[in-house]
């Protein structure tokens, strides 16, 4: 009975050993997973400040693109051209895009000088008629170019 009583001191002993060790164990993964968890919150908090910084700056650029009057597609330009009449009472100059159709820009010019529209103009430019359904591009109209008009 004794030497039964020493085997399960013995054992008990061995028990609390290896509770012991698992404590300790226990506590120091927790250590290690508190230190991670700080580490993965700040690597978190910084992420968020640089997503909040980043969608600030594409606010700003999408409220400065919403402010420009034209949308570009690859290889357009912007430009500006001069409307000159024959008698040079009208000088209106017009900012557009090169690819844009010139009967477009006749309208934006009839929107501001409306008793010019109906009548038979014409419009010449570098010293060639200008095809109205042709954009500005294929006219050979560059930036800047005046624009004589006759009716």
């Amino acid at each position: 009975m004794e030497k039964r009583i020493k085997e399960l001191e013995n054992l008990l002993e061995e028990k609390d050993n290896i509770i012991y060790n698992l404590e300790n164990k226990n506590k120091q993964l927790n250590i290690e997973y508190n230190k991670i968890n700080e580490k993965l919150n700040k690597m978190s908090s910084k992420s968020k400040e640089q997503i909040r910084k980043k969608e600030k700056i594409i606010k700003e650029y999408e409220l400065k693109i919403s402010q420009f009057p034209f949308d570009f597609s690859p290889g357009e330009k912007i430009m500006t051209i001069i409307f000159i009449s024959s008698d040079e009472n009208i000088i209106f100059s017009l900012i557009c895009k090169n690819t844009d159709i010139f009967k477009f820009i006749e309208n934006k010019f009839y929107e501001k000088y409306s008793e010019y529209k109906g009548l038979d103009n014409i419009f010449i430019s570098n010293g060639r008629k200008i095809n109205k359904d042709k954009s500005l591009y294929e006219n050979k109209i560059k930036n800047n170019d005046i624009i004589t008009f006759f009716n």
